[in-house]
């Protein structure tokens, strides 16, 4: 069976950000990961990179979304990462993090 090679894929933003508190999660695609990296000493710049690109993430229609941005303007992008995250807040990861989110401004 041949496989087309001029499919296209169409993955809107809102779908690919939505839920970022789970995403954020320790036990979901973005930390659980980056925990591995970390374990094993792998490089994990792409993974910090999305880290705060989800942290950045904005929808009106997704309530987790709204829920991460009160969070951030209420305790900060460091302390709303470690707590949803279960980071060290004064780790080096976090602080990569908050500085790749802040530098997204």
């Amino acid at each position: 069976m041949a496989v087309s090679r001029t499919r296209t894929w169409k993955d809107d933003v809102e779908r690919v950000g939505r839920q970022p508190l789970r995403k954020l999660s320790a036990g979901d695609r973005l930390i659980k990961p980056l925990l591995g990296t970390l374990e094993y000493g792998l490089p994990h710049r792409n993974l910090v990179k999305g880290i705060a690109a989800a942290m950045h993430f904005r929808s009106e229609d997704d309530p987790q979304a709204q829920e991460l941005a009160a969070l951030i303007a209420d305790k900060g992008p460091q302390a709303a990462l470690a707590q949803i995250s279960g980071l060290d807040a004064a780790s080096d990861v976090v602080a990569e993090a908050v500085n790749d989110y802040n530098a997204e401004k």
